[in-house]
């Protein structure tokens, strides 16, 4: 709860030389995950699910497992957190629920507290290496890119399966823009998409999870792409599951 009360500050932002740093902006400005990341820590409703202790045992009797909605908004605002457990073999969710919450200025709500044993019972997640928590944010009846997710293990420790990821479709929007097109056939973890050679930019999107077949994410480049022919081949994607087999 830190955040709401005392702030947020992360370091470091970018490099004054090429290095291998923790900063969350390569030298050429390209965005590093940490960036992607740090750009969700700051928005303004943001998501926090919470297991207490973390990676508590699915036995514990005293462990529990909570949601809460943390606003700094300035005017009052109709949202919608949908919620839902996945496993790691089907698009298909286990479980989902959905809260309406009205959100104002300096707010933090519990949006609801269970035993983090009879959760994983009622969800039927029997081994807490077999799924994961994840929730979205609609505000103002707009999707949003703030969802969060929590691992129940390290996720070093799940068993995951080759969620196939190929760039389908590469599309031109506008000078600066390229609209990528990715399909799965299994669920992704962490999928990232590097960069073509001589391009920099950013994604609306990158080091995401991936719980549907298909997701659209669009590049916004530094400089005019309107000379250059982009293919799929062009860009190279990976995921946790590529990282667990080398």
């Amino acid at each position: 709860m830190n955040r709401h009360t005392m702030g947020l500050m992360y370091w470091q932002l970018n490099d004054i030389w090429q290095a291998a740093t923790w900063s969350s902006l390569e030298y050429d400005v390209t965005w590093k995950m940490s960036h992607y990341y740090a750009q969700q820590m700051y928005t303004p409703v943001y998501i926090v699910i919470k297991l207490t202790p973390y990676l508590a045992s699915i036995d514990d009797q005293n462990a529990q497992l909570s949601i809460y909605l943390i606003s700094d908004l300035t005017e009052n605002r109709q949202s919608q957190i949908n919620c839902s457990v996945h496993s790691f073999d089907t698009f298909d969710s286990r479980s989902s629920f959905s809260y309406d919450v009205p959100t104002n200025s300096s707010t933090v709500i519990n949006l609801q507290t269970w035993s983090y044993k009879s959760f994983m019972q009622q969800v039927q997640c029997l081994n807490n290496k077999e799924c994961l928590f994840r929730c979205s944010l609609i505000s103002n009846n707009q999707q949003t890119n703030d969802l969060q997710t929590l691992f129940f293990v390290r996720p070093k420790d799940i068993s995951l399966f080759n969620p196939n990821l190929r760039i389908v479709s590469v599309q031109q929007r506008s000078s600066t823009e390229l609209e990528l097109t990715i399909n799965a056939d299994k669920p992704a973890l962490f999928v990232w998409v590097e960069i073509p050679e001589g391009v920099s930019g950013y994604f609306n999107r990158n080091g995401f999870h991936m719980f549907e077949s298909q997701v659209t994410i669009t590049l916004t480049s530094w400089t005019s792409l309107t000379n250059r022919t982009h293919k799929s081949s062009d860009f190279t994607i990976i995921s946790l599951y590529d990282v667990t087999q080398s």
